[in-house]
């Protein structure tokens, strides 16, 4: 028994909060935003009180006429729920969840606004008060940076995010107008960590999109070590250690140069969840944010290519290895072209501050590229006499977009 499992099949208590639904603020014309509406809903409790997560829900204008697939978004640090997040993906045509995980609501200064405005502090609050406070009810932890190891289960923040995270998908296998077999979930930085534990406890997911977060952040060489790396968080909150549970694909999205992550740690979750069919794209100049984590198409492909039967990414079927390589790839029916090359670095992946006074680390490395044969479905190359570290990158053209999917990240080749 995981100590998820109270929560799977719990129903929890929703409550429409219509003063905080978003709204266009523009008089005489119709509210884009009227399919989107404010909740609140039962999460954790902490010991004899509850707490209460603010998330807003919104349906396609499928839904009204049939079963719709959905997704659960899951934000990362300093973000909130997210409207906006939500009719992207209604635009898609997924009915669609943000709630917030770090004990925040709306202010009064938020009322039809917050979630419009991104990354916008000013217009949420921490713990429970006006419109939200209610008897029987306490404040969910806010992000605690995993520091807090030696507390109650129920006083540790990402205890209350991995909980949150399983009802809000409750609240979508509950409504009639989705399709429990289409459910997928995804995450942005924390989000993304959020969403690698909540997997492996979870495992009614039709598909999970992990962006910038993943599993074995104890051996990252960003600065995410430092919130992983001790002992009691690793044992209590590493992802890898129930990526043997997950059996349905995963794409881990990622940015290569990124300060809190860094690509060993996204390629060895990628390699421990690819036989569920598990993808992995290390996109260059993604750059780390919300906004920037929303956008990659691979995360739409990749999600239609399950959740409707659309077509999918190139996929690594096996991965190269040592310096002179050949390996089997699997393209899409659609694609125009497929390139690829190698991404590499001429020593050992590390991390460091440029400055004393740095707050954080950045990557030592700057990325080389050298090409690749494609020839068919089998990838080949040589790598260069200097490389010491590297990846295979795949550049699929197809007649909407193009596409990045990458091999593993291989250490001293």
């Amino acid at each position: 028994m995981n100590k998820f499992d109270s929560f799977l099949n719990a129903t929890p208590v929703v409550k429409k909060m219509p003063a905080y639904n978003p709204t266009s603020h523009t008089d005489g014309t119709p509210n884009e935003w009227a399919h989107i509406e404010a909740i609140t809903y039962d999460g954790a409790s902490i010991g004899d009180k509850k707490t209460k997560v603010f998330a807003y829900i919104g349906f396609p204008a499928e839904a009204a006429t049939q079963q719709v697939p959905a997704i659960v978004l899951v934000h990362g640090g300093g973000g909130h729920a997210f409207a906006e997040w939500v009719k992207m993906w209604n635009d898609r045509g997924y009915a669609a969840i943000a709630m917030d995980n770090t004990g925040y609501y709306p202010s009064s200064a938020g009322t039809g606004v917050a979630g419009r405005e991104l990354d916008d502090q000013a217009l949420w609050h921490p713990g429970l008060r006006d419109d939200f406070n209610e008897e029987g009810y306490t404040s969910a932890p806010g992000n605690d940076g995993m520091f807090s190891f030696d507390k109650p289960l129920d006083q540790q923040w990402m205890y209350h995010a991995v909980a949150g995270t399983i009802m809000a998908h409750n609240i979508l296998r509950a409504d009639e107008r989705v399709d429990n077999t289409r459910i997928g979930i995804t995450g942005i930085s924390w989000g993304g960590v959020i969403t690698s534990l909540t997997i492996g406890y979870d495992t009614r997911y039709a598909f999970a999109i992990p962006i910038y977060g993943s599993g074995y952040l104890d051996i990252s060489r960003g600065w995410m070590v430092d919130h992983f790396g001790n002992e009691p968080t690793k044992k209590q909150w590493s992802a890898a250690h129930r990526f043997d549970k997950v059996a349905f694909p995963v794409l881990w999205s990622c940015f290569p140069d990124d300060t809190p992550f860094s690509v060993n740690s996204n390629s060895l979750s990628y390699e421990d969840t690819k036989v569920a069919g598990a993808i992995l794209s290390m996109r260059q100049g993604m750059g780390h944010s919300h906004l920037r984590g929303w956008t990659p198409p691979e995360s739409f492909r990749f999600a239609d290519s399950i959740a409707k039967d659309g077509l999918p990414l190139t996929a690594c079927v096996t991965e190269p290895t040592g310096r002179d390589f050949s390996f089997e790839i699997a393209v899409p029916a659609d694609a125009t072209a497929v390139t690829a090359r190698i991404v590499y670095i001429t020593e050992t992946l590390s991390y460091s501050k440029k400055k004393e006074e740095d707050k954080t680390v950045t990557i030592d490395q700057r990325w080389q590229f050298a090409p690749c044969a494609v020839e068919g479905n089998t990838v080949s190359g040589i790598l260069p006499d200097e490389a010491v570290d590297y990846y295979v990158e795949l550049s699929t053209v197809t007649p909407d977009n193009t596409y990045i999917t990458t091999s593993r990240f291989i250490e001293g080749a």
